[in-house]
């Protein structure tokens, strides 16, 4: 029997919708799995294994055996901190480790050297991931021990800790760790590429010793593998080392374009501050090495890959090497002016001391601080999630006294911040605690005049004057730690004859071996007294230039302060933060200042 053509649309449309239902679903399931595909590919555990192999000369790489190290991504980049800044620090094993765990300098993290009695001011990689979620395992196996003592207060932060032996037995640790513990962090430090450095310098025992890390170096990662294959995991390797060496590949320590070089290595792609020189920075020392990566990106790069949100109030030094790039390249124009370089056009935020200052365009390049504070000034830039920071001190040295009695042998620094830093010149740094305010507390007598305080000399072995910025002068006396009674008094033609005129202008004065003094003044000129007399030599004032004061000639308006360190050698600070040695037995500045004032030149001074 035929079917009505009313019977033959009802079954057409029956049969259309059925298959469009059935589309539909096919639609439905291909969204659902293109979903679920997605969803697995993002919920990867993000977790970083961080190699750091001792002293390995970049450049040297290429001179051995590396298959390991060919897999990765290399930059070169810099250690050592910004020459000639509150950051410079040496390139040894005790800074450059704590820089690499923290992303600080020493300004901040306070690891001097390699002894390891110092340890880290501030916090570590461990806790910045512990504190995070507590959840999260961390691993450190360190072949050279006194990585952990410089965070020994960061060891409760670290779940798994193994130190000393040798780097197969760090290999041993860290496989061991990974194929039977689940560490989200795991750093690793191999040591044997430094020590055959200093026994042998550079030439084949070291490419060896470059090769043997590097099979090390595959072991462990070939343990990560492992796990990239049989769990759902996303790892971001890093090596990296922390100094260079110089020229002979012997030693290292020293603000050398070789031993400031490290190189960064990694198994991602990275972003623009790892991938791009930048040669437009006004810094341009050491061939330029500042526009290449710093070893202080390592720490933000390993938190941006465990999805750590980076807060401003850990004042980061650099931003990290993966993902959104921050303010780059950071650093001081001058005391007030900040540059940056901007890879993106954005609002960067502006901290001064972790308050909010200003916002910018990141296209700008340079922020000029109109109000300045006194002392330490850390400015945090804050872009794309990523911080960077830089710190600098703006404070001078006011005056120095030397209070060398054969057995405290010290000498003592007045800052403009009001405070005081007593320094030790047979170890030839400030005492721990230092500075500290000055007061009544502190110098007994001298606290209501802190803020006036211009110059001091030590007159006696047991009196110290200090000239203050009205025309007054305190006496102090040496053995009983207190102003004399009766003080300050006016400076005057009867108390000190030929000084009455110049008294307000006094800057810095000095006892040359106890039979002159010098008074030098804010004019550039100086005036010689005479201790046997009494009295201001007659000719003076006379102009400070090259004549009168061998090297000193172009700073007589600069000076701020002096300080007498010995029957051969004096001190004078200058007002742009540097200072000048001067050798009183050939009477001439001694060649190379005047040099920065840093935690190199006069730890703990600033």
């Amino acid at each position: 029997m035929r079917k009505s053509p009313f019977i033959q649309q009802v079954i057409l449309i029956t049969i259309l919708l059925f298959i469009g239902c059935q589309n539909e679903h096919e639609i439905h399931r291909t969204k659902e799995t293109k979903k679920r595909v997605v969803l697995e590919k993002t919920s990867k555990k993000k977790k970083v294994l961080l190699v750091g192999i001792d002293g390995l000369q970049i450049e040297k790489i290429s001179n051995a055996a590396t298959p390991n190290l060919d897999k990765l991504l290399i930059k070169k980049g810099f250690s050592g901190g910004i020459t000639g800044t509150t950051s410079e620090q040496k390139t040894k094993s005790g800074p450059g480790w704590t820089t690499i765990l923290t992303g600080v300098w020493l300004n901040k993290h306070g690891v001097p050297d390699n002894n390891s009695s110092h340890k880290s001011k501030v916090k570590s990689v461990f806790q910045f991931i512990k504190e995070h979620d507590n959840n999260l395992e961390t691993a450190s196996v360190a072949t050279w021990s006194p990585i952990h003592d410089f965070l020994r207060d960061q060891l409760q932060f670290i779940n798994y800790k193994h130190q000393g032996g040798s780097d197969d037995n760090a290999v041993k640790n860290s496989v061991n760790e990974l194929t039977n513990h689940n560490p989200d962090f795991l750093f690793v430090h191999l040591d044997e590429v430094d020590g055959v450095g200093h026994s042998s310098g550079f030439g084949s025992s070291y490419n060896s010793a470059i090769s043997r890390a590097d099979k090390r170096l595959g072991t462990i990662m070939n343990a990560v593998e492992n796990r990239i294959n049989t769990k759902n995991e996303d790892w971001l390797i890093i090596v990296t080392t922390d100094h260079g060496r110089e020229n002979s590949g012997y030693g290292h320590g020293n603000q050398t374009t070789s031993e400031k070089t490290i190189f960064v290595g990694m198994n991602k792609q990275g972003n623009a501050e790892f991938n791009n020189y930048i040669g437009t920075i006004p810094n341009k020392d050491f061939n330029g090495i500042y526009g290449n990566v710093a070893q202080t990106s390592i720490i933000p790069t390993v938190l941006t890959h465990l999805n750590i949100p980076i807060k401003k109030e850990w004042q980061l030094t650099s931003t990290s090497l993966i993902g959104e790039v921050g303010a780059q390249k950071v650093m001081m124009k001058n005391s007030n002016t900040l540059y940056w370089h901007a890879s993106s056009s954005g609002n960067i935020e502006i901290y001064r001391n972790n308050q909010f200052l200003t916002s910018v365009n990141s296209l700008q390049g340079y922020y000029v601080d109109t109000a300045p504070s006194k002392g330490d000034t850390n400015y945090t830039l804050l872009l794309n999630g990523q911080t960077s920071s830089v710190t600098i001190n703006n404070t001078n040295i006011i005056a120095g006294l030397d209070w060398n009695d054969f057995i405290n042998n010290k000498a003592y620094f007045f800052r403009d911040d009001i405070k005081y830093v007593r320094y030790n010149k047979t170890l030839d740094k400030a005492d721990s605690g230092y500075p500290i305010q000055t007061n009544n507390s502190s110098w007994p007598g001298l606290g209501n005049y802190k803020n006036l305080i211009s110059a001091a000399f030590k007159w006696s072995n047991h009196k110290g004057f200090f000239f203050l910025n009205d025309g007054r002068y305190i006496r102090y006396d040496m053995n009983t730690d207190i102003a004399d009674t009766g003080y300050p008094i006016r400076v005057t033609n009867q108390n000190w004859p030929g000084l009455e005129a110049y008294a307000k202008k006094i800057v810095a004065a000095i006892n040359w071996n106890n039979s002159k003094a010098y008074f030098f003044l804010n004019d550039g000129t100086y005036l010689r007294y005479s201790i046997k007399n009494d009295r201001v030599d007659s000719g003076y004032p006379k102009p400070i230039n090259n004549s009168t004061w061998p090297g000193l000639g172009n700073y007589g308006a600069k000076i701020t302060a002096a300080v007498d360190w010995n029957l051969t050698y004096c001190y004078f600070f200058l007002n742009n933060n540097t200072y000048i040695k001067y050798n009183k037995t050939l009477d001439k500045a001694v060649s190379g200042y005047p040099k920065p004032i840093n935690n190199s030149t006069w730890p703990g001074l600033k």
